[in-house]
């Protein structure tokens, strides 16, 4: 079956069409409007998609469009909700909710945003939420409409675990659940920690807290909530919002789920697009530092900014516990190497890469090993337990130990 699609996009505040789609099995076609190409305000929607000529673009499955669709948890979510198991990129693509979309990008058919919903749910919805989301992950039964609520408030944001968009205070929230079981420590309550440790360290990050809430077991539970920034708040509701094109670092290097990356490329197309190459080296240490290993390229991400695009803030920041008997592979490499330490990203190729001198990266070094100092006593102030706390408490050991050295 074949389908037309409009791609619309923000400009200078307003909703305008950008192109179209022509979907067909798992194949696409997008070409820009005459009326887009033309315009002073125009940019190219992604790298892939340069406005050169009004020539059409091909690709297999989504192509420069998959950070519009869910990724794992999303995915889970609808196939579920749909009660099958095979479903198709497009239908993927225009599932997701429109309001809580990720970036500026917007599918109408037929003069109708897919999918077009105004039911975002609030932060007293959180609850319900949670225990749809518990359900889902224990592959329980679930009430059709709770799944489908509860798939419309995910998004198209990444990642395999549970999640949900709330508007609250005038603005879109990402809240991230905890596992019903299965966590070997409190790893909501160590990423809003590490949020907090970033900050403190010089790394942009969302706005952000945790809340407790009950669920229908009468358990207390952890929930992050980090402010959407691919949106500017707007008090009058969610509609009135102003999204903000974003792309993630997979599309930005034309790549494709599963393809960890790596730092080289990363850095050369952050360089290309005029952005900030020593934040970058700064979020790099950061991670090594943490033991961030899920640092894939869907992980990072760059927002339009003033008709430039910049870093988008950092989030997705992870510590795993330290095994001295294991080194730390991550999946965004450096120079090809998985094993990213603060050592290797010291060495002087790659504060080139960065264009960091000697005497900043020292200092920074001193900054961050300061910022990580804190870590086990802002775990305390956050109720962390003793158990989560104990686990964790060897990775910040080994990073200060190791960015020591380096001082």
């Amino acid at each position: 079956m074949s389908q037309t699609i409009q791609v619309h996009t923000t400009l200078q505040g307003q909703d305008v069409q950008a192109g179209t789609i022509f979907a067909q099995n798992n194949r696409i076609t997008f070409r820009y409007t005459p009326e887009f190409l033309a315009s002073d305000n125009a940019y190219d929607l992604t790298p892939a998609l340069p406005r050169v000529s009004d020539a059409p673009f091909f690709f297999e499955g989504l192509g420069p469009f998959s950070d519009s669709a869910p990724d794992r948890w999303g995915r889970k979510l609808l196939n579920r909700a749909l009660k099958r198991k095979r479903v198709s990129e497009i239908e993927y693509l225009l599932g997701v909710d429109d309001a809580t979309r990720q970036g500026a990008l917007r599918y109408y058919i037929d003069g109708t945003p897919q999918a077009s919903g105004n039911d975002i749910p609030k932060l007293t919805d959180l609850p319900k939420l949670l225990d749809t989301a518990d359900a889902v992950g224990e592959d329980r039964e679930v009430a059709d409409i709770d799944l489908r609520r509860l798939y419309r408030a995910t998004g198209s944001l990444g990642g395999a675990r549970p999640k949900a968009c709330i508007y609250d205070k005038g603005m879109l929230w990402l809240a991230k659940f905890p596992k019903p079981s299965g966590d070997e420590w409190d790893i909501i309550g160590w990423e809003a920690v590490t949020l907090q440790l970033a900050d403190m360290a010089g790394i942009r990050v969302p706005n952000h807290h945790t809340i407790s809430i009950t669920d229908s077991q009468d358990r207390h539970r952890s929930v992050l909530l980090t402010s959407r920034f691919d949106r500017q708040p707007s008090k009058e509701g969610p509609s009135f919002m102003t999204r903000i094109p974003y792309y993630s670092a997979m599309t930005a290097l034309d790549a494709h789920d599963g393809e960890g990356g790596d730092w080289l490329d990363l850095a050369e197309f952050a360089r290309s697009m005029g952005c900030d190459l020593h934040e970058l080296w700064r979020r790099a240490m950061f991670g090594a530092a943490i033991g961030n290993c899920d640092d894939h390229l869907r992980n990072h991400g760059f927002i339009r900014k003033d008709s430039t695009w910049e870093l988008s803030p950092a989030f997705d920041l992870n510590p795993e516990p330290y095994d001295e008997n294991l080194s730390d592979e991550h999946q965004l490499t450096l120079f090809g190497d998985g094993q990213v330490t603060p050592e290797l990203l010291m060495r002087k190729d790659a504060l080139a890469l960065f264009d960091i001198p000697t005497s900043a990266a020292i200092s920074y070094t001193e900054k961050l090993r300061s910022a990580l100092s804190q870590a086990l006593s802002l775990a305390r102030k956050t109720r962390i337990d003793s158990h989560s706390l104990a686990i964790m408490s060897g990775r910040f050991q080994h990073g200060l130990e190791t960015l020591g050295c380096l001082v």
